[in-house]
């Protein structure tokens, strides 16, 4: 069993996957191989580029009107969350939405994955965990239509050919909002299912992919997907939304105790969308949804969508 990781926004450390990794192996007594593909690092360059833009901007601001000495940082407000939320977030998005930077990208995951089935040429069965933004990165190596024919996906799809594709776990996936504003068909997963896995001629069932969408309570980038979906998907795709119902650090809880939801819902935001890969229950959790779908436990996962211990 080989499993790969994409990782999505803000992720610097290519070890991210560890903790997650650990407690999967906790749940999957089967002997298993991971990998953790990392792309992080590829242009931080331009994500540094664009706060220096920003920081220059304020400066010619200040420079300007030093009658407003002791205000500027309230003329433009929350400086620092907002180059946080450029470098950690809205860079790593908008640059893969750039064709050549994206291609790039996709290109370093497939010499990553390339290697990950050269060093392990026994093994038969592959799944995939992707977080965040890597939820859409997954998606366009395994089945976007959209992209050009010289692109990396194409020799990516070529590899699955010679093993075959299990799983898919997605954990706080934005999907559902891609798919409005890319006007994204999952029907394109059965067309190219259908070319590797034909249906047996005699019982007319072929190979079954299962997915797993892993959703935190507290994440504002993670939201079921189901619904949008089941009208597009035929049998073959076996998907499940998945909740984590936990809170994602005690001031959360604490705030939510005391009525102030909306400011809960903000202190909650980072932590949540991290906390799938963190040592506490809420990767635990995660790590045992995780298992069933490596396993292939769908009467576990179709019994219980709630986890909350």
């Amino acid at each position: 069993m080989l499993v790969f990781f994409i990782h999505g926004v803000n992720t610097q450390n290519c070890r991210y996957a560890d903790t997650l990794i650990r407690n999967i192996k906790k749940n999957v007594k089967t002997p298993a191989n991971f990998y953790s593909s990392f792309w992080g690092n590829l242009f931080n360059d331009k994500k540094h580029q664009l706060i220096g833009y920003l920081e220059k901007d304020f400066s010619r601001v200040c420079e300007n009107h030093k009658e407003y000495k002791g205000y500027y940082n309230d003329i433009y407000r929350y400086k620092k969350r907002r180059n946080d939320l450029v470098s950690n977030f809205l860079g790593d998005f908008l640059i893969y939405q750039n064709p050549e930077r994206g291609k790039e990208i996709r290109q370093v995951i497939f010499e990553q994955f390339n290697q990950f089935l050269y060093n392990h040429p026994d093994q038969t069965q592959i799944h995939f965990i992707a977080h965040s933004l890597g939820s859409f990165i997954l998606w366009d190596l395994l089945f976007s239509d959209a992209l050009p024919s010289n692109d990396p996906a194409f020799i990516f799809r070529e590899k699955l050919n010679d093993i075959n594709l299990e799983s898919i776990s997605t954990l706080g996936c934005p999907l559902l909002f891609l798919k409005q504003m890319l006007d994204i068909d999952f029907s394109v997963v059965d067309h190219i299912f259908d070319k590797k896995y034909p249906k047996d001629p005699i019982t007319s069932h072929s190979h079954q992919l299962r997915w797993v969408n892993i959703i935190h309570s507290s994440d504002l980038i993670a939201y079921p997907l189901k619904a949008a979906i089941e009208g597009e998907i035929s049998p073959e795709l076996l998907f499940f939304d998945q909740y984590v119902w936990q809170d994602a650090n005690g001031t959360e809880l604490t705030l939510r105790n005391l009525g102030q939801s909306d400011l809960a819902m903000v202190v909650a935001a980072e932590d949540a969308h991290s906390s799938y890969f963190y040592d506490n229950l809420d990767g635990a959790i995660t790590a045992r949804i995780i298992g069933h779908n490596l396993l292939g436990a769908t009467r576990e996962l179709e019994q219980r969508c709630v986890s909350a211990r």
